[in-house]
């Protein structure tokens, strides 16, 4: 059992470590490879190096006035057994493909891929004759191709045959190694970049070598949303009657918070490495994209007051304040309960996009008012917002409304009005109210009222006036009218005991609103002695028993 044990410790721990090494082995082989871009600065033109894992491509060469720069940085590489494996010419202008005879002379080049597209100078005839004398293998690549360099594969996104102009018939290369991509757009124009996408070619990279050294006419807005890419390098000139890349690329870029590079600046090198892209260049783009930015406004929360609420907005970038010439604001929704909204939108002098917040406002400050209604009512109303969600009452005998606070909501009112009933005589009232808006919040208290209940009237006292017996059983009573406003009747009392103490001696009689003020008590007991008294009563209670006076019934 014991050998049967270590068998098992030692075979499971054989199986854990080859499990960690093949893990290991996959996590590595996942990302392993390598690819960068080179955008050397070659004055007007392209020209591009594709290297990886000491495999080169290099796509386009500048003008044969610049030739020495691309040389020295081929030179500066130290390219192995000065072997390019693959030469691409995206078309024929002059500015791509004059370099590239001083490449061809000096460098052991393995294919060349060129345009379908001719054209009649110089510089063309020169670099096609160039590979001819050289013997170098040369064809048009069709759409699809695709070729192994190094780590990177390189695939032919277009072919430029379907071209009416030497721009249209740019090549279109994509080079992918771990996941990410570099798309080469040669000259290609907008026309054709819409074109292809029309029939559904696929633009999605990570790096894009801008078309056109940032001409206007290249790199059009539905042209970045479908590459989608994170950095952007232009080809341009340092030479001033170049006016190049256009601002309205540059724009476009920035909006999307693309990372710019230009070699004006110097070469750009982009570097792909176990799937991260990386650069030591600094951008520069020139337009900077507001959308991001943070906008703080003087206050955040607001009352509606029937007036355009504005408040100040101030705009940070990156943490860096923004002068307000640099946008401009405008308000909206900014007057009703709700949520106002502030877009700064840039005036395309340093930056571009919109940006927009939103502010709160709070229902406005109610005004209510209130009168007695009776002696124990109060009416109260108050001012309609549309907006609101419903109100908030409060009523108090306090008037800091520290206790004995009584509140009431009304959820979406059809009436602005309410009767507080059964509230205490002879006491101050003291109310607010305020709108409230579901999911925004409550307005201000409104000024609070003061409504004073009056005493309610209860019935004056009253006295008998007569009281004598009348036979042997029965007695007259008269007494003093209690005046008609109090709406009262009367309760008389009688009982052998004079302090009205026996309850089962007393008995009471009740007159409702009479206007009689007396009244012949019959069935009682014959020479007898009776204690009597008498009241007033209303709705509102009972007055205090008169005096009680002493009768006898006669023997017979």
């Amino acid at each position: 059992m014991k050998n049967f044990i270590k068998n098992f410790i030692k075979i499971t721990s054989v199986i854990i470590s080859v499990f960690s090494i093949y893990i290991l082995f996959f996590s590595v082989q996942t990302f392993a490879g390598e690819m960068s871009l080179h955008a050397v600065y070659v004055g007007r033109g392209d020209a591009i190096i594709i290297s990886s894992n000491n495999h080169y491509m290099l796509v386009d060469s500048g003008t044969g006035e610049g030739s020495s720069l691309l040389m020295k940085y081929l030179d500066r590489l130290n390219i192995p057994d000065k072997k390019i494996d693959y030469v691409v010419s995206t078309h024929p202008d002059g500015d791509h493909v004059g370099g590239f005879p001083a490449v061809l002379e000096q460098y052991q080049i393995g294919q060349v891929f060129y345009s379908p597209c001719t054209k009649a100078n110089n510089d063309y005839y020169h670099f096609i004759n160039t590979v001819k004398e050289h013997d170098i293998p040369f064809r048009n690549p069709v759409d699809g191709d695709t070729w192994k360099l190094g780590d990177a594969t390189v695939s032919v996104v277009y072919d430029g045959s379907q071209g009416s102009t030497y721009n249209e018939c740019s090549i279109v290369l994509k080079v992918t190694c771990d996941g990410k991509s570099m798309l080469l757009m040669g000259d290609l124009p907008s026309t054709m970049e819409r074109e292809l996408m029309e029939k559904g070619y696929q633009f999605r990279a990570d790096i894009l070598k801008v078309g056109h050294h940032g001409a206007a006419a290249s790199s059009c807005a539905d042209f970045l949303d479908a590459v989608k890419p994170q950095y952007a390098v232009i080809s341009c000139s340092k030479d001033k009657n170049t006016n190049l890349p256009k601002p309205s690329v540059l724009m476009r870029l920035a909006r999307r918070f693309v990372k710019t590079y230009r070699t004006t600046d110097g070469d750009v090198l982009i570097r792909v490495n176990n799937g991260k892209i990386s650069t030591s260049n600094r951008e520069n783009n020139g337009y900077q994209s507001i959308k991001n930015g943070t906008i703080t406004l003087s206050n955040n929360v607001f009352y509606a007051t029937g007036k355009e609420i504005r408040p100040t907005v101030t705009l940070f970038v990156n943490g860096i304040k923004i002068p307000s010439s640099h946008y401009t604001v405008k308000y909206s929704s900014n007057k009703a309960t709700g949520f106002g909204t502030v877009k700064l939108t840039a005036t395309e002098v340093k930056y571009v996009s919109t940006c927009k917040t939103t502010f709160m406002i709070l229902p406005a400050k109610e005004k209510i008012s209130g009168k007695l209604k009776g002696y124990k009512k109060i009416n109260l109303s108050w001012s309609s917002q549309s907006k609101a969600t419903g109100y908030t009452l409060q009523y108090s005998t306090e008037k800091d409304f520290s206790k004995n606070v009584v509140t009431k909501n009304f959820n979406h009112p059809s009436k602005t009005s309410v009767i507080l009933k059964n509230l205490k005589t002879s006491r101050k009232y003291y109310i607010r109210i305020r709108a409230y808006k579901s999911n925004i919040g409550n307005g201000k208290w409104s000024k609070k009222i003061c409504v004073e209940t009056q005493q309610t009237p209860m019935p004056e006292k009253t006295e008998i006036i007569k009281l004598h017996a009348k036979g042997k059983n029965k007695i007259y009573i008269s007494w003093q009218k209690i005046s008609s406003k109090y709406k009262a009747g009367y309760q008389i009392q009688y009982s052998t005991s004079k302090k009205f103490t026996n309850g089962k001696k007393i008995t009471t009689i009740t007159y409702k609103k009479t206007k009689k003020t007396y009244r012949t008590i019959r069935g009682l007991k014959k020479n007898k002695v009776y204690y009597v008294r008498i009241r007033g009563y209303n709705k509102f209670g009972t007055a205090k028993w008169s005096p009680i006076k002493k009768v006898r019934t006669k023997k017979r």
